[in-house]
């Protein structure tokens, strides 16, 4: 994916690639206040960050090699070096901010210098006009959605009701949501937004499932009623369905129980309950049920509750809510905010760690292929470690990396490799010196001892 370095209406693009006051210019300068964020263009690895000062003519710079992703490299001049995110070695995003705008270097005013240098890379690549490459690029907080069964990742989704009435879930689609979850009821209320939302959802190619916002009878309604309400919101359009447990009144274990027992007996899937921490510890009488009875856990959870993009919002695969327990069991979803921006609504929004596929079945119910293969004898953190793991073996295996010998001028040499090239080049070197460089080091010292008898 190529990512545009700054977000749209943060800069103007001041000079151009070509010639320039009798130089040539080799990059876009997008001209910003110091301290404007920068992106990624691509997925890559930085070759230089915040470690290298004093780059002649720059000041400040970002060097990204995405020959991987890309078969560039980038270069983000002038940054302000207090400013930069990364460092040699680090591995980034397309979209990730990774400095700021700054005006270091031999500048007339704070800008980003950004080149784009073609394969191999800035060292034994050529140049190329930025303009053409970022053509139709997504802008920097953008997602293109995944194509079904894509391997790994995390999955973002959001959950809706009549609230959102006119949100356009095929916009979401093209943000980067990838399921929704469709209120059908409140106690007896039948949201009438449950049809709409839902064939715009599944028009779009989202996965979809439903949910049922569980009153106590004391508020009015029966158990019984509630889902005899649901069902006819849903009509022929059944989904696999989510028990919302949090009423304020409180619930006992036996309501939510007969909600799970008549919903399935009706034909309809209950996939698991959802609810927030202090609710299933401490409003569920007679005391912390186990969650295992009902299914999967959703859990809401929010934090700060930024409000922004999902992603950027996203408190990340490895924050301590994916390993809090409820009922003697971590959540499969999590709910980590309410203020989302998503196809221009404020909406709650949720994350699954793990596929389409493997997010699918538990939906369903109904196992994927690859959950029947060997695989399965690893828990998810594992497969998801395993994957990682492979990725990153596969990247240090055939990733070309730029050598670390400096020229007397202290520029990188324009050496690249893997590292079974380096490994093939160093014994050709070895080999080299054992056959050629030892023997003639050795003729010249016999000979100079030699004469020296003489």
């Amino acid at each position: 994916m190529v990512t545009y370095p700054m977000k749209p209406g943060t800069y103007q693009v001041s000079s151009g690639y070509g010639p320039r006051w009798g130089t040539f210019h080799a990059g876009l300068d997008f001209a910003a206040p110091i301290g404007t964020p920068i992106y990624a263009a691509a997925d890559g690895v930085v070759v230089e960050g915040r470690e290298r000062y004093n780059v002649s003519g720059f000041g400040s710079w970002i060097w990204l090699d995405c020959q991987d992703s890309a078969g560039k490299d980038f270069i983000y001049g002038h940054v302000k070096h207090d400013g930069i995110m990364v460092k040699a070695g680090d591995r980034v995003r397309a979209g990730q901010q990774i400095g700021v705008v700054g005006n270091e270097g031999q500048s007339t005013g704070p800008h980003l210098h950004f080149e784009v240098w073609g394969s191999p890379g800035r060292l034994g690549g050529a140049h190329q006009d930025p303009a053409p490459y970022l053509a139709g690029a997504a802008q920097p907080g953008e997602s293109h959605a995944r194509p079904v069964g894509k391997q790994g990742g995390t999955l973002f989704g959001v959950d809706v009701s009549e609230h959102q009435d006119g949100m356009s879930l095929k916009q979401a689609k093209r943000e980067g949501i990838d399921f929704a979850i469709i209120r059908t009821t409140d106690g007896t209320h039948r949201d009438r937004c449950y049809r709409s939302h839902l064939d715009d959802a599944e028009g779009a190619g989202m996965l979809t499932a439903a949910y049922h916002y569980l009153r106590n009878p004391s508020e009015g309604t029966s158990v019984a009623q509630q889902v005899q309400a649901s069902l006819e919101v849903m009509g022929d359009k059944k989904r696999p369905m989510w028990i919302d447990v949090e009423t304020n009144v409180g619930l006992h274990v036996g309501h939510i129980r007969a909600c799970k027992a008549e919903f399935e007996r009706r034909g309809v899937r209950v996939i698991g309950c959802y609810s927030y921490v202090p609710y299933w510890e401490g409003r569920i009488s007679p005391s912390e049920p186990d969650s295992h009875e009902f299914g999967a856990f959703w859990v809401a959870a929010y934090g700060q509750n930024p409000r922004g993009n999902p992603r950027e919002i996203y408190p990340g695969d490895q924050h301590r809510q994916w390993d809090y327990p409820l009922g003697n069991q971590k959540p499969a979803l999590w709910q980590y905010g309410s203020n989302a921006q998503v196809s221009g609504y404020s909406v709650d929004i949720n994350a699954y760690r793990g596929t389409r596929a493997q997010l699918e079945s538990i939906f369903t119910g109904k196992k994927t292929t690859s959950e029947k293969g060997p695989l399965m004898a690893l828990s998810d953190q594992e497969q998801r470690e395993l994957l990682e793991k492979t990725r990153t073996i596969h990247h240090e295996l055939t990733h070309r990396f730029q050598t670390r010998v400096r020229s007397q001028d202290g520029d990188l040499e324009p050496y690249r490799d893997t590292l079974v090239g380096y490994v093939l080049e160093t014994d050709r070197k070895v080999e080299d010196m054992h056959k050629n460089m030892l023997p003639s080091i050795w003729r010249k010292i016999t000979s100079k001892l030699g004469k020296e008898k003489k």
